[in-house]
């Protein structure tokens, strides 16, 4: 019986010293607030020449954001891209498109900004409005190019109506040739 006990603890001894005791695997950081993870997703069709390119975006941060669209007319004289997006807290464009088209472009934005925000430097014009720090909205045009941003946090929901409506007389214009 002794014997029996002696060789039972010997056993028990030898798988508990056997066991090799790890640290459990760190979780996965979570992201840090404010971190924006956006998931994208592309697809072309091209016909007679124009490429439709549909784009979804599905933002980590519970925004809601609208699909974005661009359409590319592309011939041997001429090509644009027009992308806007639409979520819940900010509006934006861009552009790309022939140079000749430019002038069509900053007469709009002429008419429809204010131009106390205006700033000029060569062939470069860019209104930008800023509120407590922050920019409320900025349109970036030069040679066959536009960027446009709009904070819907810090514009009232007029402004934000007369920014879309620009936004597809922009894609208009841009879209005749």
């Amino acid at each position: 019986m002794r014997l029996f006990i002696i060789i039972a603890f010997i056993v028990c001894s030898h798988l508990v010293s056997g066991q090799v005791r790890t640290t459990p695997p760190t979780p996965p950081t979570p992201p840090t607030p404010g971190t924006k993870v956006t998931v994208n997703s592309n697809t072309s069709v091209t016909i007679n020449g124009k490429t439709y390119i549909s784009s979804s975006t599905s933002s980590g941060k519970g925004e809601a954001s609208n699909s974005k669209v661009k359409i590319k007319q592309n011939s041997s004289s001429s090509s644009t891209s027009v992308s806007i997006d639409n979520s819940d807290i900010t509006y934006s464009i861009r552009a790309s498109f022939d140079d000749h088209k430019t002038e069509r472009i900053k007469k709009l934005l002429m008419e429809n900004l204010e131009k106390e925000h205006l700033t000029a430097k060569g062939d470069s014009y860019v209104w930008k409005r800023i509120e407590d720090e922050d920019i409320a909205y900025s349109f970036a045009l030069s040679d066959g190019r536009l960027r446009a941003f709009v904070n819907k946090e810090l514009n009232s929901k007029s402004s934000i109506e007369r920014f879309v409506a620009l936004g597809e007389k922009i894609s208009d214009a841009l879209s005749e040739k």
